[in-house]
């Protein structure tokens, strides 16, 4: 598969810079600002990423995740490939993972889990928001609510959060691609979910995101890092 964007190596990866094709990689969707280049990690080629564990990517407290996601295997994996998952000592505090059967995901912690059913076969990259509440959470793919729960995120303390699975020679990693990582402190709304899901929170040619003071923490999968936000003087 290609892509058009283009990105650096990570923390964990020892691939190359690859090039990825945009016009067949995204799942359709509304006109999008043409400046806007999500940036990619390339799972399947270089490798998941840890990053350190902070508080503003706990969410016990409420909040929201969202990211693209390309599911590029075909055949049963034998495991439900993991897009996002925040570990410590004490066991898992959130993870979200594709279903092996890529027709759907999955949200859980250490104590149980729940599916959320969405097509996901194409093997484009599907945008993907989990709003976390007060009382269960709401996940949306390509703008689309697909269905609710009251599993929550636990609050334990956190040793890292890993992007794509936890050992970068591990085989129980994503086969494909992930984009565009963002925390937020609040859940978002429907319309803020479909409207900024291509663009940038900061909006040099528009306005900026209506949630922008919520913003905790953005990906630079092209630097490796993730960037938490301390204020708003420091929003990427």
């Amino acid at each position: 598969m290609t892509y058009e964007f283009t990105f650096r190596q990570t923390a964990l990866a020892m691939a190359a810079p690859i090039a990825l094709g945009a016009a067949a990689l995204f799942a359709p969707a509304p006109a999008i600002a043409q400046s806007y280049s999500p940036d990619v990690l390339q799972v399947n080629e270089t490798g998941p990423i840890a990053f350190d564990p902070s508080p503003q990517l706990d969410l016990a407290d409420g909040g929201a995740i969202e990211f693209w996601v390309a599911a590029a295997w075909s055949g049963d994996p034998g495991y439900d490939p993991p897009v996002v998952i925040n570990i410590g000592p004490e066991g898992i505090l959130y993870q979200i993972s594709v279903l092996r059967d890529r027709d759907g995901l999955v949200f859980a912690n250490a104590n149980d889990e729940d599916v959320f059913i969405a097509d996901l076969t194409d093997g484009k990259l599907h945008h993907v928001a989990v709003n976390i509440m007060l009382d269960g959470l709401e996940v949306y793919v390509d703008g689309e609510l697909v269905g609710t729960s009251e599993l929550l995120p636990l609050s334990l303390p956190s040793a890292a959060l890993f992007v794509g699975g936890i050992e970068p020679d591990n085989s129980a990693n994503l086969d494909g691609a992930i984009a565009q990582l963002r925390f937020w402190s609040q859940p978002l709304e429907q319309q803020e979910i479909i409207d900024f899901r291509l663009r940038e929170v900061l909006d040099a040619n528009s306005e900026d995101h209506p949630a922008a003071e919520f913003l905790a923490a953005q990906s630079d999968f092209r630097a490796g890092e993730l960037l938490v936000v301390e204020s708003m003087e420091t929003l990427p």
